[in-house]
């Protein structure tokens, strides 16, 4: 195979191509779409727990890991991911993740080899019909990594997390792991709760602060919070004056980009800063 970077469309084709269990091919398929590409990684600070994998494949947390092992890459076997991962002391105290690379093993090579001949001797067709989506990838990153939203979104929520009073012993968990605030974490405890229904409410947050998850869910909140208060944003404006173009609150400002609601009215509006 070529030196030249690893591409989705290779790692797709091969992984395709090979006789893994379909448990772990879905898993890999989960990684590489949330690998960055051309390269197939996933930095430390974006990699999933099992927790999340197993959330996403709809597998066991003792599934996966016994599928990630078994499709590893080490010392003394060929696979399909290099792990590095973080000592506990890290893990603890910084929140460290593992890092994920994916790779091709040399026993699916010539499956790729053949899949490379028929790419070059069809260019531009329906082969290549996985094409690296970088900035999709990252803004899934973006929503994913715990630290890694807006800074207008975040420094508020830290800074209030501060002046609250502390909560209860399981909220106190999550505020620790996160910076969240006691609603917020009071949010994080009930969905964990109603979705796992765990006999030790403590011990399952701790392990998910442990394996870092607690912060995947501290942002699927602010993300469902923030697009809650958009929505309502959005039907409060609506409800305003029609424009000339007679659109319901056509001139009011959209809540998240300040431009009007009425796509006329934004052309205008944009027609004027450009001609001053």
């Amino acid at each position: 195979m070529s030196q030249s970077p690893l591409h989705r469309w290779q790692f797709d084709r091969a992984l395709m191509a090979s006789e893994l269990p379909g448990p772990a091919r879905l898993i890999l398929f989960v990684l590489a779409a949330l690998a960055n590409w051309p390269g197939g990684l996933i930095p430390a600070r974006f990699g999933p727990s099992l927790t999340t994998l197993a959330e996403k494949t709809g597998l066991s947390r003792r599934a996966v890991a016994a599928h990630l092992n078994d499709v590893e890459r080490t010392s003394e076997q060929d696979g399909w991911v290099v792990r590095s991962r973080p000592t506990k002391e890290s893990a603890r105290s910084k929140k460290e993740r593992t890092q994920y690379q994916l790779c091709i093993p040399a026993s699916a090579r010539s499956a790729l080899e053949l899949v490379q001949e028929v790419h070059s001797s069809s260019a531009g067709n329906a082969l290549a019909s996985a094409p690296d989506a970088p900035e999709l990838v990252q803004e899934m990153h973006r929503a994913s990594a715990p630290g890694a939203h807006s800074p207008s979104l975040s420094k508020p929520f830290q800074a209030a997390a501060k002046k609250q009073p502390a909560g209860s012993a399981p909220e106190q968990i999550v505020i620790k792991a996160t910076g969240a605030t006691p609603d917020e974490a009071a949010a994080v405890v009930r969905r964990v709760q109603n979705e796992r229904n765990p006999r030790s409410l403590r011990g399952l947050l701790n392990r998910m602060a442990t394996d870092g998850d607690l912060p995947d869910l501290l942002q699927e909140h602010r993300a469902a919070a923030h697009r809650a208060a958009v929505s309502a944003a959005l039907d409060e404006a609506r409800r305003g004056p029609a424009c000339e173009h007679t659109i319901p609150g056509g001139r009011a400002p959209h809540p998240t980009t300040g431009e009007p609601l009425c796509p006329q009215c934004r052309v205008r509006a944009r027609l004027k800063v450009v001609t001053g």
